[in-house]
């Protein structure tokens, strides 16, 4: 293939969303014409978008410097942004706002001067920036961002509506309906939502977005329909999917369509290739069912897994002791309310227990056969004491 099929051929790759592929398309280009700008340029942005900024550093530096190409200083301004290495970008994007007056050149200085703390001189940039363009969305995200990382949701909200007005692109009504949706106005993210579908209708973000809202504003029927509505169509990345079926589990699971919540769950296992966070979630739906056999098989599980993250760890040891805590309070109300308990635990007690639905560690057991033996040497409670209570 000549370098210009490669090059098409990346291009086609990165349009379709297939980012690894177009990286190995360039590269291909790359070894046959080293220092082609355009390819070194695209790799670079490409690497950058899939957060590999070392390697989008090592191929701007086969570029020499040129200081007087406004596509090369935005390229290495934001990589060195990506390497938390602010100083150094701000100062390349400095001298190249000097020589070049382009928005995304001033957008880059303005995102960099907030990192740095140097907040009027950021407002200044992104205006500028907007003067010149009124049409770069980056800016218009930048500017609403920094307010809402300030706490002021009305000013961002103020900002894309205003950038909305500019141009209806389906990113700013995504990032929009977002916002309207954390000031609780889900009618009108959903109406915005469905306005900018109807134009991009296979937009993911928007589709995801408002799912999203539906669920937030326990809209759970019509979460569902629209659930079914995007699998109709089925173009849907593996992200999208896994959201889908997390909200599916949340749906059921508030609609107490229990075993549909749990089919759900097996899916995202597949999907996932069994992560064990749905282990837990599944544990946790067995435990609402009082179907405490099956959640402590799945907390095993849980806890059996290799490098389980230490928070994980914590979450599934602190439910397996508040099933225990039931089974206890569960064991209390059987020894009140049924006569027969004595004779079936001292027969059998393993079959006593589980047959009522208790499920104990079999230490707690053991701790129950000896009182039950011998209930003057309990130091916990006497059946001939009924004074004492169970701690």
């Amino acid at each position: 293939m000549t370098v210009q099929q490669y090059i098409d051929e990346a291009k086609r790759k990165e349009k379709q969303g297939a980012w690894e592929d177009a990286i190995l398309s360039y590269e291909k280009a790359r070894v046959l014409e080293p220092a082609n700008k355009s390819i070194l340029l695209s790799l670079s942005r490409l690497y950058l978008f899939r957060n590999k900024p070392i390697q989008s550093l090592e191929v701007l530096h086969e570029l020499k410097p040129i200081n007087d190409d406004p596509d090369y200083l935005l390229q290495l301004s934001s990589t060195y942004m990506a390497l938390n290495r602010f100083d150094d970008a701000e100062k390349i994007l400095i001298e190249a706002t000097h020589q070049h007056h382009t928005a995304p050149l001033l957008n880059n200085l303005g995102v960099v001067s907030i990192k740095l703390n140097k907040l009027d001189v950021a407002m200044n940039c992104f205006s500028k920036a907007l003067e010149l363009d009124d049409k770069n969305i980056n800016t218009w995200f930048n500017l609403a961002t920094f307010y809402e990382s300030q706490g002021n949701i009305d000013q961002s909200l103020a900002i894309l509506k205003k950038a909305l007005d500019a141009q209806k692109h389906p990113d700013l009504v995504e990032r929009y309906a977002q916002l309207l949706a954390r000031k609780k106005r889900y009618q009108e993210a959903i109406e915005a939502a469905d306005e900018a579908l109807s134009n991009a209708p296979k937009h993911q973000g928007l589709a995801r977005t408002k799912l999203k809202v539906l669920f937030m504003a326990g809209k759970y029927n019509d979460c569902l329909e629209y659930i079914e509505e995007i699998e109709r169509d089925n173009v849907f990345t593996m992200n999208l999917r896994k959201e889908m079926l997390e909200i599916k589990e949340q749906v059921h699971f508030h609609l107490q369509q229990y075993d549909l919540c749990l089919s759900s769950i097996d899916d995202l296992l597949k999907l996932t290739q069994n992560n064990p966070v749905y282990f837990l979630r599944k544990a946790f739906v067995y435990k609402s069912q009082k179907d405490y056999r099956n959640a402590l098989k799945w907390l095993s599980q849980l806890l059996k897994t290799t490098n389980l993250p230490p928070q994980l760890r914590s979450e599934g040891g602190l439910l397996m002791k508040t099933i225990e805590m039931e089974n206890w309070k569960h064991l209390v109300h059987y020894f009140i309310n049924d006569p027969t308990l004595r004779d079936a635990l001292m027969q059998n007690p393993v079959y006593a227990l589980q047959s009522r639905g208790i499920m104990l560690p079999e230490e707690a057991v053991a701790q129950i056969m000896e009182w039950l033996k011998n209930p003057a040497s309990s130091k916990y409670f006497s059946m001939n004491d009924p004074s004492q209570s169970i701690n």
